[in-house]
C-alpha cells in the first residue's frame, strides 16, 4: 500500500510541474528580439543539458531552479522508491517461495492422491465388474436351480396326483370287487346259480332275455333323462360294442323333441346295437324313439300312440303363428321317418292319425303296432336275467363292471311331484332351456304341466 501511495504522489508532481516549465520557456522566446536569438538560442540551450549540471544552473531563473530541483527531488524519490519496491519484491519473493514451495508440493500430493484414487476406482470398478459378473453368474445357476427345482416339484405333483388316481382307482375297484363279493354272497341265497346272459341275439323262441346291459326310460322326456340315457349307451359301448343296449320303458307319455332327437341320434351313432323294449304304453316322442329304433319289442297288449306335436305358446297373434310354425317343423323332421317306414306319406300319416281317433291320438296294441311297423317284434315273455338279487346295485359277471342302478324317476327326468291349491296331484315338468325345444307327450288327464 506504501509503494502505491508513492507512485502516485511522484505521477501527480510531474504532471503539476512540466506545464508550469513549458509556459516560462515560451514566454522567454517571445520576449527576446530577433538580433539575440543566438543568444536566446545559447540561453535556453541549458535546459537540454542532462538533469544536475552545476556550469548551467546558474543561468537558470529561479522557477526552472525549483522545478530542476523538484525534479531532482522527484527521482531521487523514484529511485528509492523503485530501491524499496526491488527491496519489497525480493521479499515478497523470499516470502513467496516457501509457500510457492508449499504450493508446488501440495500440487504433487494432489496429483499423487489423485493417481491413487484414479487406481483405486479402477480396482473398485474391475471388483466391482468382477462381483456383478459373480453375481449374474449365481443369478443364473440360481434360476437354474429354481427352475430344475419347480420342474422337479411338477414332477412330483404329477407323481403324487398319479398315485391319487391310482389309488383312487385301486380303491374303487376294492370296492367294487368287495360289493360284488358281498352282493354274490347275498345273491347266493336268492339266484345262487343264475348269471346275467349276453346274446347277440336276445330273442329266443319267443322270449326276450335282457341282460343288465339294461337302461330304465320311465316318464316323461327331458333334457335330465336324455342326458342320462345317452351317458350310458356310451357307457355300454366303451365296456363292449358286441352285445345290445336295452332301453325299457314301462311307461313314457313322450315329452321335449330336442332330447329325444338327441337319445335317437346316440342310438343311430352306437357301435352296439341298442333295442327299444316297450312294456306297458310308450306316446308321442317316446313312441318315436321306439319306431325308428334298430329293433324294437313289446308285449301284445302294450299302447303305442302316435300323434302331432303340440305346444304351450304364449304371446301375441305373431309370436303364437311363429312358434306354432316352428313345432310344425319340428314334427315334419321327426315323424316323416315313421312315415317312410310306414311306407306312406307325411300328409298321409297325419290324415290317418284323425281317420282312426277324431282327436288325432292313433293308439294301437303291440300287435297292431307291428302291422304299422311302429315296432318290430311282439313276445310273449321277457326275461330279466340281470335281476339277480333285490339288491339297489345290479350283479354284473367279473368281465364288466356294473353301472349303477338308475335314481329315482323324479330324480332322472328332473319331473317333480306336486299338488296343485285344489289337492290335485301333478307332475310340473322342468323348464326347456332350448328355445326352440317343444313338448310333444300324450297327456289327457292333465298330468304334466309345464312350469
Amino acid at each position: 500500500m506504501h509503494l502505491r501511495t508513492s507512485l502516485r504522489v511522484l505521477a501527480l508532481a510531474v504532471l503539476t510541474v512540466a506545464p508550469v516549465f513549458a509556459q516560462q520557456t515560451k514566454a522567454k522566446r517571445a520576449a527576446a528580439p530577433a538580433a539575440d536569438a543566438p543568444a536566446a538560442a545559447a540561453a535556453a540551450a541549458p535546459t537540454t543539458l542532462a538533469p544536475g549540471a552545476p556550469a548551467q544552473r546558474d543561468e537558470l531563473t529561479p522557477e526552472q531552479k525549483t522545478a530542476m530541483k523538484e525534479a531532482d527531488r522527484m527521482r531521487g524519490e523514484k529511485a528509492r522508491i523503485d530501491a524499496e519496491l526491488a527491496l519489497a519484491e525480493a521479499k515478497r519473493s523470499e516470502e513467496l517461495a516457501p509457500l510457492q514451495a508449499e504450493v508446488a508440493k501440495l500440487t504433487a500430493e494432489r496429483a499423487l492422491r489423485l493417481a491413487k484414487a484414479s487406481a483405486e476406482a479402477a480396482a473398485l470398478e474391475d471388483e466391482r465388474a468382477k462381483l456383478e459378473r459373480q453375481a449374474g453368474l449365481e443369478a443364473a445357476r440360481s434360476s437354474a436351480r429354481l427352475t430344475e427345482r419347480s420342474n422337479k416339484i411338477r414332477e412330483l405333483e404329477a407323481e403324487a396326483k398319479q398315485l391319487q388316481l391310482e389309488a383312487a382307482n385301486t380303491v374303487a375297484r376294492l370296492s367294487n370287487e368287495i360289493q360284488r363279493f358281498q352282493k354274490e354272497d347275498e345273491a347266493r341265497k336268492i339266484a345262487s346259480k343264475a348269471k346275467p346272459k349276453y346274446l347277440k341275439d336276445p330273442l329266443v323262441d319267443g322270449v326276450l332275455y335282457i341282460s343288465d346291459r339294461r337302461i330304465s326310460f320311465n316318464g316323461a322326456v327331458t333334457e335330465q333323462l336324455a342326458d342320462y340315457v345317452c351317458t350310458r349307451i356310451a357307457f355300454y359301448n366303451n365296456q363292449s360294442s358286441e352285445f345290445p343296449i336295452f332301453i325299457v320303458v314301462d311307461n313314457s307319455p313322450g315329452g321335449s323333441v330336442a332330447a329325444g332327437y338327441q337319445i335317437q341320434k346316440a342310438m343311430a351313432a352306437s357301435k352296439a346295437p341298442v333295442h327299444v323294449v316297450v312294456k306297458g304304453f310308450a306316446a308321442s316322442m317316446t313312441a318315436v324313439i321306439c319306431t325308428l329304433a334298430e329293433r324294437s319289442y313289446c308285449y301284445p297288449n302294450t299302447i303305442i300312440l302316435h300323434h302331432q306335436a303340440s305346444n304351450v305358446v304364449r304371446g301375441n297373434m305373431t309370436v303364437l303363428k311363429e312358434q306354432i310354425d316352428f313345432t310344425n317343423q319340428w314334427f315334419d323332421r321327426l315323424a316323416t321317418p315313421v312315415a317312410k317306414k310306414m311306407g306312406i306319406s307325411l300328409q298321409e300319416f297325419v290324415k290317418q292319425m284323425y281317420a282312426n281317433d277324431s282327436t288325432g291320438d292313433w293308439q294301437a296294441f303291440g300287435d297292431k303296432a307291428k302291422e304299422l311297423k311302429w315296432v318290430d317284434n311282439v313276445i310273449e315273455r321277457i326275461e330279466e336275467t340281470a335281476v339277480l338279487d333285490l339288491l339297489p346295485v345290479p350283479v354284473a359277471p367279473p368281465a364288466m363292471m356294473p353301472m349303477p342302478l338308475p335314481p329315482t324317476r323324479t330324480e332322472i327326468s328332473g319331473v317333480t311331484s306336486r299338488v296343485d291349491d285344489k289337492g290335485r296331484p301333478y307332475f310340473e315338468l322342468p323348464a326347456l332351456a332350448n328355445p326352440f325345444d317343444a313338448w310333444w307327450l300324450y297327456d289327457p288327464q292333465g298330468l304334466y304341466r309345464a312350469r
